[in-house]
């Protein structure tokens, strides 16, 4: 009984020490995933749409066809390299490693957004487009208002379940010298030699941002489908 009060009370000494440097790794994941998700639905969103079958625009939707083939087959890692060491390297430029992060974060999702939307636009059956014709809907105001809010309804697990995945892959860019949530538990590690405490910390950590991301889903989804 008294060890196990020495290790719970060794425990806890040692989440308080190392607690800092989490909140401060936590801050860093957190500001990562949101910066990058916005970059990814956007621009994914917009390559999506373009290149579903009933709005292709020739030459740009082959051109955001060829951009998401070599983000989806480049690995994040390799695309994290490139964007911190490579790029500014041949531009005679200087880049953060936030800035990389968040932009190689941003590109490799947007790829799979990118897919994701059109799929779910071209889910969307011809007759829902030919309706909007006949009803003197305009080609933007019929994605705008017909399109567009079918498709989330389609599409909205697959893109929580990549805005999940995205915030694992923050745990990543400490390799670029980013001190996020991983890279701040590793450091902690290499100070107290206590990687099991420290690994179940953050696979803790990660689990509550997961569960909150799943929580926040199904409340959008539930007022989606009443709506």
């Amino acid at each position: 009984m008294a060890i196990g009060g020495i290790v719970i009370m060794y425990v806890l000494l040692l989440l308080k020490n190392s607690l800092p440097l989490l909140l401060q790794g936590l801050y860093a994941t957190l500001l990562l995933w949101i910066s990058a998700s916005i970059f990814s639905i956007i621009a994914g969103a917009i390559m999506g749409v373009l290149r579903s079958n009933a709005l292709r625009i020739v030459y740009i939707s082959s051109l955001f066809d060829g951009i998401t083939f070599v983000l989806r087959a480049v690995p994040f890692y390799v695309q994290l390299l490139i964007a911190y060491f490579v790029i500014p390297s041949l531009l005679h430029c200087n880049i953060s490693a936030f800035c990389a992060a968040v932009i190689s974060l941003g590109l490799c999702s947007a790829s799979y957004v990118s897919q994701i939307m059109r799929g779910g636009i071209n889910a969307i059956s011809v007759g829902q487009w030919e309706a909007a014709k006949v009803l003197g809907y305009s080609m933007l105001d019929t994605v705008r208002f017909i399109i567009v809010p079918q498709t989330l309804k389609i599409v909205l697990p697959a893109l929580i379940g990549e805005c999940d995945q995205l915030l694992k892959s923050t745990s990543i860019v400490s390799a670029i010298g980013v001190l996020e949530l991983t890279g701040a538990g590793r450091n902690i590690i290499a100070q107290e030699m206590n990687p099991l405490t420290i690994y179940m910390v953050l696979a803790g950590m990660y689990l509550v941002m997961s569960a909150i991301l799943a929580y926040c889903a199904v409340i959008v989804e539930k007022k989606m489908y009443k709506q």
